[in-house]
């Protein structure tokens, strides 16, 4: 019965959205920021030959508060606001009149860092896109006292005010860094909120902790797309200082694998769709991922190591 009365369920619940996230452009200096701009068309050629419509972050948004369809639906990030999107990404964008969403790291544009644009190459990209913050200075925000917190996103603030006249309101982590702290911060001066916890996006996703997906070197944008959500309940991770305890929570599967940075995959049989995996794991990272995954299906948390 379960089975025939899903076969009536409105196709947009089970739809899903992608969001991309890439910060340089031919800059083949850093090859794990970098992506060529060939392979970045080629990628957008893809999804426009497969019927996806490739929207700014804001109409992403729009369509899940107003509980519309998302299937189908792509968004391009681009972070850090580099000299090199500007000359070798934006061209490619405009070329086949798709928009993206540029997150600014405001300080390195004010202070004319040599590799990122000016305010005025800003404004210009802003035409064919829109504009979200990326910090003032780039900090690891969970390093921070709340006040310096504050401060640098002040900062952020009155930048864009000064030269933009407006203050977008979406705001992408540092690093892709941030714990419950930082969050509740950041979500009182911006309602959209970007992290970089690998997954897709669908109905139930909360707009202040949006998943995205970083494509650089040569990626296979077809196999992407295949990610999906994975839909976890009471999701918990236990943490005594700074080692895992427990990782546990609801699936509706009879097994998942989970992933732990520097740890790797275990498979995981669930108890009735409950699962609870106990690694005893001593973090060695600063930052680390914890991943669950089920076929194509992932969901993905940050922990960051207390110093």
């Amino acid at each position: 019965m379960k089975k025939f009365i899903l076969l009536f369920l409105p196709l947009w619940l089970l739809a899903e959205a992608h969001i991309f996230v890439l910060h340089r452009v031919d800059d083949f200096r850093y090859p794990s920021t970098n992506i060529d701009s060939k392979i970045l068309e080629k990628d957008i050629k893809y999804l426009l030959k497969h019927n996806y419509k490739i929207v700014k972050l804001s109409t992403l948004v729009k369509r899940i508060e107003n509980n519309q369809s998302i299937d189908k639906y792509v968004v391009f990030n681009i972070d850090d606001s580099f000299k090199s999107f500007y000359k070798n990404g934006l061209p490619v964008f405009k070329k086949y009149k798709v928009p993206f969403t540029l997150f600014v790291y405001a300080k390195a544009t004010d202070e004319h860092y040599g590799d990122y644009m000016t305010w005025q190459q800003i404004k210009k990209t802003a035409q064919y896109g829109e504009l979200g913050v990326h910090s003032y200075a780039h900090p690891h925000l969970a390093k921070l006292s709340n006040e310096k917190i504050i401060k640098d996103t002040q900062k952020a603030i009155n930048s864009f005010k000064k030269h933009i006249g407006y203050v977008p309101n979406m705001y992408a982590y540092p690093y892709g860094e941030y714990d419950n702290r930082v969050q509740k911060i950041i979500n009182r001066y911006f309602k959209v909120i970007c992290n970089q916890n690998t997954g897709a996006v669908n109905k139930n996703t909360p707009i202040n902790d949006i998943d995205r997906i970083a494509i650089t070197g040569n990626v296979n944008i077809a196999k992407k797309l295949k990610i999906n959500v994975l839909n976890v309940k009471n999701l918990t991770i236990k943490k005594d200082k700074n080692t895992i305890k427990e990782v546990s929570g609801y699936v509706k599967y009879p097994y998942v694998y989970i992933y732990i940075t520097k740890l790797g995959w275990k498979k995981i049989n669930t108890n009735n769709g409950y699962f609870d995996y106990k690694p005893n794991f001593a973090l060695k990272k600063y930052r680390n991922r914890v991943i669950i995954r089920y076929n194509n299906k992932i969901k993905t948390k940050l922990i960051l190591k207390e110093e």
